[in-house]
């Protein structure tokens, strides 16, 4: 493994994305196989892996899998889930995009590279540019957000990030750092790329969320971690049940969901 440390932003919150992160849906998967005539071979790259959300249900779809992610913890969990699941064809890598240049001969000639909820945490021009001249002609990159908690605008949501800021602070946190926004959009950097131009698809679906699910969710983030919230971590649980419960006493809370999925793929006659 990369002897790459991750820094402190999820410190910590490993246990809880494993458990609490809600992964992708089945029709995001079919999207893929079908866009990129998905038949069992070839090799992915899941760049940010975390513990697997997008390389377990992809891995039966390629002959190799390769998931990186800079976080130990993340890999640990990972590597159950995996265990989990019965795939042999996937291995795990401790590293992040700024090792690309030293992994690409180990990964050899890519057929997708997928970025969930990461490519915002790389220097996304260079990670673009590298990957540009791993993935094979024809193959392509995946990058899929749905966002956070943080920014859905529903009475629910509201009075959770407000809950945050009481505790936290008004601005949103990234590890002992602010979230800053990225000055470019993705879409722009993809078009102009090697990958361009993209695609994008959206995916909307809903989700209903429990108390429980919504406090394990935060503490697999790097803006609530339990590393961020420390010895305030009861008060703030407390608090934050009885904000929840006050504006739905059901403990039952729906998001309606924007699953983002940028598409970029290099042209079959690229050399």
């Amino acid at each position: 493994m990369m002897a790459r440390s991750g820094g402190d932003m999820f410190a910590g919150t490993a246990h809880y994305y494993a458990r609490f992160r809600r992964g992708y849906p089945s029709e995001m998967i079919d999207l893929l196989v079908s866009i990129f005539d998905l038949d069992g071979r070839g090799t992915l790259l899941d760049l940010g892996c975390g513990t697997g959300q997008l390389a377990i249900p992809l891995a039966p779809h390629f002959a190799r899998v390769f998931a990186v992610d800079p976080e130990p913890e993340m890999l640990h969990e990972a590597v159950g889930a995996v265990e989990t699941a019965g795939l042999a064809n996937v291995t795990l890598i401790q590293g992040s995009s700024a090792d690309l240049p030293i992994l690409s001969e180990q990964l050899g000639p890519l057929r997708l590279v997928t970025m969930g909820s990461s490519f915002h945490w790389m220097d996304r021009e260079a990670t673009l540019t590298q990957l540009a001249g791993m993935v094979e002609p024809g193959g392509g990159i995946v990058v899929a957000s749905d966002g956070s908690l943080w920014n859905v605008d529903t009475d629910w949501c509201r009075a959770v990030k407000a809950t945050i800021q009481r505790w936290l602070g008004q601005e949103r946190r990234a590890g002992s750092s602010s979230f800053a926004v990225a000055p470019e959009r993705h879409e722009a950097l993809i078009d102009r790329s090697a990958f361009g131009p993209g695609q994008a698809h959206v995916l909307r679906f809903r989700r209903q969320w429990t108390v429980d699910q919504v406090i394990g969710y935060l503490y697999s983030t790097s803006f609530c971690s339990l590393a961020l919230l420390g010895d305030k971590q009861p008060d703030f649980e407390a608090d934050l049940r009885q904000t929840l419960l006050g504006v739905d006493p059901s403990g039952r809370y729906l998001e309606d969901v924007e699953l983002d999925v940028l598409i970029g793929r290099i042209s079959t006659t690229a050399k």
